[in-house]
């Protein structure tokens, strides 16, 4: 490392110009001193000090400062990519070692172990999780190894056994090194992935180390790729480094049955006596002899259905499908089992499923300005609905309301009171002004969604105008954005898309799959979004499109579109052949409609969960937001096998790890599921007078045990399409021959402030301090 210092100025004033003010102030100084009676030498020490002052003030405004550069050299970056999907235990060619064991003789041979004092090593693992924010990842330099923050999420405990391994051993004499190299053979990683998405993760780590060029990456994986999209290696400009962890030939099948229950489609919520329905595909692991075997559907230990699936030789896959119509409201545990003779891994002949039932019959009042294409749809789209009621009126021009739901025509539209709104679930407001509501009414609406009901706000002109119903005082406190000064209803082609939290939704879960939704040619912008309301729904540049907010014990939403009834030519038709702008609109008010007003009424706390279904042993945040008073905020937990744990929830700064988009206050406590089965989360507060609660189910983690053999030809691409190398498990001696590494040299600059260092400030208070003391004494003050 080489380094010199340079003093640089960056004057405030230019040169010139500070020269000609001291100049000036000399001449100013010594004409006011020559008047006083003094002698010679007392003269000259009173200028000399106020002279000295003024240079130091202009110095210091010349902004000085020290700038070091150094140079250094930097080892080479390369990457070492471990595939820890479960698919890596697989051995279908009957070899002495599976895929994992030789990625981990190779990782702990002289060749790696070597490298690390040529280049800086860097270790990740390929798992499902990889491609979560890798720009927040955190190095802890273990040299040789430096070991990524996502690599220990991915390996969890077994890493900390791994870096421990790194730290207590690969730090000692190279003597030992084949020791060493024996002793990480042994050491357990854990390859537990459901799948690996290898090209998109590789595009990741790339994007990673856009600013610190890799010199290769070096890949230790079956190829068994899941990313919708394969990587061009061409395109990267690294060369990969990849050994073939097994052997070409033909795959040996065991005599040993393993069926699972794989994939499983089915809707997160339902109303009560709703026909559901349920697909299951079931799925041949290893054995290829037929078998003839039952399908159950069960809840609570009861068979509700069964279908008998018969695999014929060397199927792989069946899919079969239940219906059934839930009575019961609440959250419904069901299961899946089957029962496969000879099947000795039991493990994976069960699913269970986690369904939201909710009211039946819910009651929606509709009130529309004037009967356009928004009326026409949703009103289509809510009659179809068997369980929700709809009860729409349009007003005339002598302002009264008249019924339009072909199904009570010519009813009067019910008063807006406080006791006549309790017959309603949601209200539905389309494109009418402030006038429509008079501030009884408006008082009633406000009361209704405070005590737990639902309230959606239709795009429109008249709506969202500055004198509109949506941004009238009357409703000011539970609408979720407020009017802004300049705000129009914009004309073009608006692409539009669930937003971060609007995908964690379970009412959005199946839109959210949908792909790209038809454009939307209005948008109302701009307006001010409330402290408490979330954008579920947004344009490509941000503009949101669908805001909602929790207003008391109820929700209100706002749909910033008068366009948004052309979604009805668009989208795919989804069950029963309902098309998009159907879809969208009976799942929102699904989700803004309370399942029980009752519970929600005892309910001012909310419990926050990143996702109702997670694998067993995976870590859970549970989230808790609201006003709980004194004392603070405890989380009650229930097991399936009926234990109780209490955990204290701490103040906590709440965003994704709950599902919130936007940064909140709020509480947090942390825990991992042990058991197989429904976990019922309740947060209390400390007075126990607010409570809520939520449902968890916990589940069998699905293993990516395919059987298959490796990728060979998709990993031969990839070594060959970026320069790298692709070699023969008996040549992975040889693996990293051709890598060059090359040092790169760089310029580090440091700069060091000196003109506001307090050695000058002392210096200017004295002088000013010995002048005034002079003057004193001289009688010149």
């Amino acid at each position: 490392m080489t380094a010199f210092a340079l003093l640089v100025s960056t004057p405030v004033l230019p040169w010139w110009l500070i020269a000609t003010c001291a100049l000036a102030f000399a001449w100013f100084a010594w004409a006011t001193y020559g008047k006083c009676k003094l002698t010679l030498p007392q003269k000259c020490t009173l200028w000399s000090l106020r002279m000295a002052a003024f240079l130091l003030l202009a110095w210091m405004l010349l902004l000085q400062s020290f700038h070091t550069k150094q140079s250094q050299t930097e080892k080479p970056a390369v990457a070492l990519l471990l595939d820890t999907s479960a698919s890596m235990e697989d051995n279908p060619m009957g070899a002495d070692k599976t895929r994992a064991e030789r990625a981990k003789e190779l990782m702990a041979s002289p060749a790696i172990r070597s490298l690390s004092d040529k280049a800086r090593l860097f270790i990740f693992g390929l798992g499902a999780d990889i491609q979560d924010n890798p720009a927040n990842l955190v190095w802890y330099p273990l040299n040789p190894f430096q070991v990524s923050k996502a690599f220990l999420r991915e390996f969890g405990a077994n890493a900390t056994a791994h870096s421990d391994y790194v730290r207590k051993h690969l730090h000692q004499n190279d003597q030992k090194g084949q020791e060493h190299a024996t002793d990480l053979r042994d050491t357990t990683l854990a390859f537990t992935s459901p799948r690996s998405l290898i090209s998109q993760q590789i595009a990741h780590i790339a994007a990673r180390f856009r600013g610190d060029k890799l010199a290769a990456i070096i890949l230790l994986s079956d190829g068994l790729d899941h990313s919708s999209e394969r990587i061009d290696a061409s395109t990267l400009g690294v060369p990969f480094f990849i050994p073939e962890l097994e052997e070409p030939g033909e795959p040996v099948h065991t005599a040993q049955l393993d069926f699972a229950v794989g994939e499983t489609s089915y809707p997160k919520r339902v109303t009560v006596n709703w026909k559901t329905g349920i697909t299951v595909a079931v799925k041949r692991l290893s054995g290829p002899q037929a078998a003839t075997f039952p399908v159950q559907l069960m809840q609570d230990g009861i068979v509700l259905q069964e279908e008998i699936v018969a695999f014929a030789d060397k199927e792989t896959t069946r899919r079969l499908s239940f219906q059934l119509t839930p009575t019961q409201q609440g959250p419904q545990l069901y299961e899946i089992r089957i029962a496969p003779p000879g099947d000795e891994n039991s493990v994976n002949n069960r699913k269970e499923l986690l369904i939201e039932v909710t009211d039946s019959k819910q009651r929606i009042l509709y009130l529309e300005g004037t009967p356009r294409w928004e009326f026409k749809f949703l009103k289509r789209s809510l009659l179809a609905e068997q369980n929700l009621q709809l009860h729409a009126f349009v007003k005339f021009g002598d302002g009264s309301f008249i019924s339009f739901d072909e199904t009570n025509s010519g009813d009067p539209m019910p008063a807006l009171t406080h006791e006549s709104l309790k017959e309603y679930k949601a209200i539905i407001f389309g494109d009418l002004t402030a006038s429509a509501l008079s501030d009884e009414e408006a008082t009633a609406v406000c009361k209704f969604v405070e005590d737990g009901g639902a309230l959606l706000m239709l795009g429109g002109v008249n709506a969202y105008k500055e004198d509109g119903l949506a941004f009238t005082k009357k409703l000011s406190t539970i609408m979720p954005a407020s009017y802004k000064s300049g705000s129009t209803m914009r004309e073009g082609r608006f692409t539009v898309d669930f937003t971060p939290e609007g995908r964690v939704l379970s009412a959005f879960a199946s839109l959210a799959e949908e792909g790209r939704f038809p454009p939307l040619l209005t948008l109302w912008t701009p307006v001010k979004p409330g402290p408490f309301t979330s954008a579920y729904l947004a344009a490509a540049d941000g503009t949101p499109v669908l805001l909602a907010r929790q207003a008391g014990q109820g929700r209100s939403a706002m749909i910033l579109s008068d366009s948004l009834w052309r979604w009805q030519m668009g989208g795919t038709a989804g069950e029963g052949g309902k098309g998009l702008y159907g879809r969208f609109i009976t799942q929102l008010l699904y989700w803004l409609c309370p399942d029980k007003q009752g519970d929600l009424a005892d309910a001012p706390l909310q419990v926050l969960i990143a996702d109702s279904e997670v694998d067993q042993h995976q870590k859970v945040v549970v989230g808790a937001i609201g006003n709980v008073g004194q004392g603070g905020v405890s989380c009650l937990i229930t097991t399936p096998s009926n234990k109780t744990l209490t955990l204290p929830m701490l103040s906590a700064k709440l965003e994704g790890e709950v599902g919130l988009t936007q940064p909140q206050n709020g509480f947090r406590c942390d825990f991992t599921p042990n058991e197989i089965g429904t976990y019922k989360l309740e947060a209390r507060s400390a007075d126990g007078t607010r409570h809520a609660s939520t449902i968890l189910l916990s589940r069998f983690p699905e293993l990516e045990h395919t059987g298959a053999p490796i990728n060979r030809a998709y990993l031969h691409e990839l070594a060959e399409k970026s320069g790298g190398a692709w070699v023969t498990w008996s040549r992975c001696a040889n693996l990293l021959d051709n890598l060059v590494l090359t040092p790169r040299t760089l310029e580090i600059v440091s700069v060091r402030p000196i003109w506001n260092h307090w050695l000058g400030l002392t210096i200017l208070m004295a002088l000013y301090c010995l002048e005034w003391w002079l003057r004193r004494k001289w009688d010149m003050v």
